[in-house]
């Protein structure tokens, strides 16, 4: 069987990430804030968004769509 994977968009300040949250939760896309890896981020507290990958391309373009342009996406295995 094949394991589910979560998606993250990196996004950079809280306030950045909480924003995209809220634009992605009004489309009825559930997504969480996390805290991301500091290997993803450049220096200091990089937060990103966490997402289903079956939306992946939803998340991209309501993001865009938004004016929201995130530093990087990547997959990881679900917890």
């Amino acid at each position: 069987m094949q394991q589910a994977k979560e998606c993250m968009a990196v996004i950079g300040s809280v306030t950045q990430a909480m924003r995209a949250q809220r634009v992605l939760n009004g489309a009825a896309i559930l997504c969480d804030v996390i805290k991301a890896d500091s290997a993803k981020g450049s220096r200091g507290c990089v937060y990103a968004l966490s997402y289903d990958c079956v939306q992946n391309a939803n998340v991209r373009r309501i993001l865009e769509r938004a004016g929201i342009r995130p530093r990087d996406f990547y997959e990881t295995q679900k917890r």
